[in-house]
């Protein structure tokens, strides 16, 4: 996107007086009969013809009336005037906070930019102008306001800007929807859904994202994956929108292929664990003990059935043959069986490096 200068300058905005003046020395009408034809004063008149009153719907009926042309036209000439107006005063309704503001966003500004949101180079001030439209919002300084109450409530260590995960939040609502879904979710169908996740996970030629964000529009839920930013710590993000429909989000902070299909398996959980309501926006921050552990919960149910996964563990045999055909017989890659053993430290993590998918994403 090539930069350009926001704003006109006010020497160049042209009042509808202008054009009411124009028409009456045209046609040798005064001011005085012109106020007599449309009902108003001669004062009234005089202010507008000056640039000093606009253009009020009754004066452009009478208008309409007096001189034979459309009110639609004199309203239309106000409505632009007023508009070049605010576009030339534009830069005076920045605020210092949203200077401050600006300065705590250049990761998403960069973004923005690489994504051709922005104009590559302008001001700083302009680029707050930028922002506001990019994440349709009048005042970037209002995106702390974004952040639910309750988010990060347990987590004080966290480097958290609320500008940086304001902006996160707007682009995760404002995230084009490229499929029409019809389908709402309904939690009788969870085991076929995991099914299907597994069978993309297995698939040699799959293209994860798009495959993933087909079948999950199947089943109700809206997905996408989105870049992750500094200040941001989060894993996901999702809504219930009006119609019914989940919006899921997950952020791209690890490319190992296990951690994410874990992070998706969890989100999952989240949604037919009821954690998301009409009114409630889930940013899924680690905070909540209580649901993220029920999550956590799903998501190892749903990839390792527990039996099984005793069973296994019981045999003590963590060899890779074996770890790929325990794999087999749940329908998930060796990473998922390999990553499980060394977050439960029956592994080191640096066994079977070479089995640890890496993915790279298309953001």
């Amino acid at each position: 996107m090539e930069a350009k200068k926001i704003g006109i300058s006010r020497d160049l905005i042209i009042h509808p007086g202008e054009t009411v003046a124009d028409v009456l020395e045209n046609r040798g009408i005064t001011q005085a009969e012109l106020a007599s034809r449309t009902g108003v004063s001669q004062a009234y008149v005089c202010n507008v013809i000056a640039g000093k009153k606009g253009i009020s719907a009754n004066f452009a009926m009478g208008l309409e009336y007096a001189l034979g042309v459309p009110k639609s036209f004199w309203l239309n000439l106000q409505a632009n005037y007023e508009a070049e107006l605010l576009e030339a005063n534009e830069e005076q309704t920045i605020t210092e906070e949203e200077r401050i503001a600006r300065e705590e966003l250049k990761d998403v500004v960069k973004y923005l930019r690489q994504k051709g949101m922005m104009p590559i180079r302008e001001k700083k001030d302009d680029s707050i102008l930028s922002l506001r439209k990019a994440l349709q919002i009048s005042n970037i300084a209002n995106l702390k306001e974004m952040i639910p109450c309750g988010v990060f409530r347990m987590a004080a260590n966290r480097a958290v800007n609320p500008y940086v995960l304001g902006a996160w939040i707007r682009l995760c609502q404002i995230a084009e929807n490229n499929k029409i879904i019809s389908t709402k979710f309904d939690k009788n169908y969870t085991t076929e859904l995991i099914n299907e996740m597994k069978c993309i996970m297995c698939q040699k030629d799959a293209k994860i994202q798009k495959d993933i964000k087909s079948i999950m529009g199947k089943y109700g839920i809206d997905f996408s994956v989105a870049r992750n930013f500094r200040g941001a710590p989060v894993q996901g993000y999702i809504s219930q929108k009006s119609d019914g429909i989940y919006q899921m989000v997950l952020t791209i902070r690890g490319s190992f292929a296990d951690i994410f299909w874990f992070s998706l398996f969890h989100e999952i959980g989240h949604i037919v664990n009821g954690d998301i309501g009409k009114t409630l926006k889930f940013i899924d921050d680690g905070s909540d003990n209580v649901k993220e552990m029920a999550a956590d919960l799903f998501a190892s149910n749903m990839l390792l059935s527990p039996a099984s996964y005793d069973k296994f563990i019981e045999k003590g045999d963590f060899s890779i043959e074996t770890i790929c055909k325990y794999a087999r017989t749940q329908n998930v890659m060796p990473y998922i069986v390999i990553g499980r053993l060394q977050k439960e430290k029956y592994l080191d993590y640096s066994a079977y490096s070479n089995y640890k998918l890496r993915y790279k994403w298309a953001d």
